[in-house]
């Protein structure tokens, strides 16, 4: 059995490739690709493409390094992002506080505020799309499944509902979205380099 620094260690050159990739495409980062821990932005990031990398090449965790490492990003971030998921290569938490995750089908350049959820309703879990925003406290959940190219304001529950792709997402009468059809590709150019 391999120790946790040795497991570590077989996997640390690609995570930092691989979160220096993201890092360099998310503008609030100015290009800055350093790793720090007291960064409240980078290093929910970095522990999350850590954890999915021992995932992808970790047979064996007998030390239950994978589960350690999710709870302390969990603990000093307040996000439960499993290293089950296939997160995608580009992605930016502004803030990721209350940020839960089920373990579904993610498109590329996703932005995702505090306390958005992705979850499951019984067994069906929903899709989401590429160069997607979930602003503050969205719910998407069940077998919904969002476009690419959306924006979600602020509030919106998706439960067992169809987004199409290149809209805007508001809450309507009650129970009911709107959806505002327009480009939002700025949106996303707004938070990475695309």
């Amino acid at each position: 059995m391999k120790s946790d620094m040795e497991n570590l260690g077989s996997v640390i050159g690609d995570v930092f490739q691989k979160f220096g990739y993201c890092a360099q495409r998310i503008k609030i980062f100015r290009g800055d690709i350093s790793v720090d821990p007291l960064h409240i932005m980078k290093y929910p990031i970095f522990l999350i493409f850590l954890n999915r990398e021992l995932q992808l090449r970790l047979a064996e965790d007998d030390t239950r390094l994978k589960d350690r490492i999710h709870a302390l990003n969990k603990s000093l971030h307040g996000c439960s992002i499993s290293y089950k998921i296939n997160i995608p290569s580009v992605f930016f938490l502004n803030y990721a506080t209350g940020i839960v995750l089920a373990n579904t089908t993610y498109g590329e350049n996703l932005v995702l505020y505090h306390g958005v959820t992705v979850g499951a309703y019984r067994d069906n879990v929903p899709t989401i799309g590429s160069n997607v925003v979930l602003m503050p406290n969205v719910i998407v959940s069940g077998d919904s499944v969002v476009g690419d190219n959306v924006v979600v304001s602020a509030g919106v529950r998706i439960i067992n509902r169809a987004v199409p792709s290149d809209c805007l997402v508001f809450d309507g009468a009650p129970g009911e979205l709107k959806f505002l059809k327009k480009p939002t590709r700025i949106y996303v150019d707004a938070y990475l380099q695309v």
